[in-house]
């Protein structure tokens, strides 16, 4: 389904609505497949960012311009579900129109200017800038931008929807460059759900640095926003796990 912008959204069952905005090298569908379950009781907004997915690339990639796209889909109200980079969008959309936001849940979204000066955000930041500058082969700097997060990662052929996403998040805007407006949010007195992985599936070297970056950077939403907090047998996509993340999804989403 196409939007009046020309953004592509995959909807899914009928009912209370939600919207779910991917990260970096995913799109709708892919990201959000062990979501389909939730789509038996509410009604799911799948967004491709531009130039993910089904959504055509209007220059690079910028979390502003997202945040745009995103508020425009919350029509008069729904739960909104942000993955990593989708979670900073999801935040500055949240800002934009609070009174349109049911809930916001936040997946370890990289919003690292909120804890710049922690040691393992800086090394972070420096890795994924460096993996941005090194290469303009998409299957090299997803490979490049996995080393930065501390995983042993080489490069493998990207085809199809893959390299579409991979060439998409080689132009996104630094996440780290967003100012997240957290007084404006914390005002709003949202229903916030932080939800992070333990990284304890992940190379220690995964662990100690993107691990340590993402707890730090929820440490202060959480302070900030007042937030629920889940922890999950995961690293950065706990999403993936189903069921489980999907109960707890739908029970905030009840309380709401």
């Amino acid at each position: 389904m196409p939007t009046p912008t020309g953004v592509n959204v995959t909807v899914w069952g009928d009912g209370e609505p939600a919207v779910f905005v991917h990260g970096s090298f995913g799109w709708g569908e892919e990201a959000w497949r062990e979501q389909r379950p939730l789509a038996e009781h509410y009604r799911l907004f799948l967004i491709d960012r531009r130039g993910f997915g089904a959504s055509p690339a209007n220059g690079r990639v910028d979390f502003e311009r997202d945040a745009e796209d995103v508020a425009g889909l919350l029509g008069d109200g729904a739960h909104l579900v942000g993955h990593s980079y989708g979670g900073v969008v999801s935040l500055l959309a949240a800002a934009r129109r609070p009174g349109a936001v049911r809930s916001l849940t936040l997946i370890e979204p990289p919003a690292f200017g909120v804890a710049r000066g922690d040691a393992a955000v800086e090394q972070l930041i420096r890795n994924v800038g460096a993996a941005a500058s090194a290469t303009d082969d998409p299957a090299e700097y997803r490979a490049l931008f996995l080393q930065g997060f501390g995983f042993p990662a080489g490069a493998v052929e990207l085809e199809g929807g893959d390299l579409h996403a991979a060439r998409a998040s080689m132009t996104e805007r630094p996440p780290w460059e967003a100012e997240i407006p957290l007084d404006e949010l914390s005002g709003a007195d949202l229903r916030v759900l932080l939800v992070q992985g333990d990284w304890c599936p992940a190379p220690d070297s995964a662990r100690a640095l993107a691990g340590a970056a993402f707890r730090s950077v929820c440490d202060v939403l959480d302070e900030r926003l007042h937030a629920e907090r889940a922890v999950f047998p995961s690293a950065h996509s706990p999403q993936r796990l189903g069921s489980l993340f999907n109960n707890r999804l739908r029970s905030f989403w009840e309380q709401a």
